[in-house]
């Protein structure tokens, strides 16, 4: 068999089971079980076909229109934390700037803190020969 004649079957095969539905059958037995099956029901228990449909409504429209609005939501939350960054951003700058006007007016008023030195004093501390201890120097 060739390929193609291989195809053309499973095709038809495939529409073939697709297109048959089965009947389902309910059936009660004399203790009250309920149950469900391909084949008809026994003479000892009462029941009969029970109609399931063999095909589901369509639905592709509410979720099509839930996805509409679920990409609303994300472009306005997108937008959202466009103008909050851009904000942040615009602040820090302020507060940047005001920080340097204000090392400036202090440079100019001559109050600047940054420019002075400061020393401590003190003895050198010397590695003894224990390394997590420290010993001053005239201690040793």
């Amino acid at each position: 068999m060739t390929p193609t004649k291989r195809c053309i079957l499973a095709a038809a095969l495939a529409l073939a089971a697709g297109a048959s539905s089965a009947e389902i059958f309910r059936c009660t037995a004399r203790g009250g079980a309920v149950t469900y099956q391909e084949v008809a029901c026994d003479a000892q228990s009462a029941g009969g076909v029970v109609n399931i449909p063999s095909s589901y409504p369509d639905n592709t429209y509410e979720r099509e229109r839930l996805a509409q609005r679920e990409a609303a939501l994300d472009a306005r939350l997108m937008r959202r934390l466009e103008i909050e960054a851009a904000e942040r951003i615009a602040r820090d700058d302020r507060i940047s700037r005001e920080r340097q006007a204000q090392a400036a007016r202090d440079l100019a008023q001559g109050q600047s803190q940054e420019g002075v030195p400061l020393f401590f004093v003190g003895r050198p501390l010397l590695a003894s020969r224990h390394p997590h201890r420290f010993v001053p120097a005239g201690m040793r």
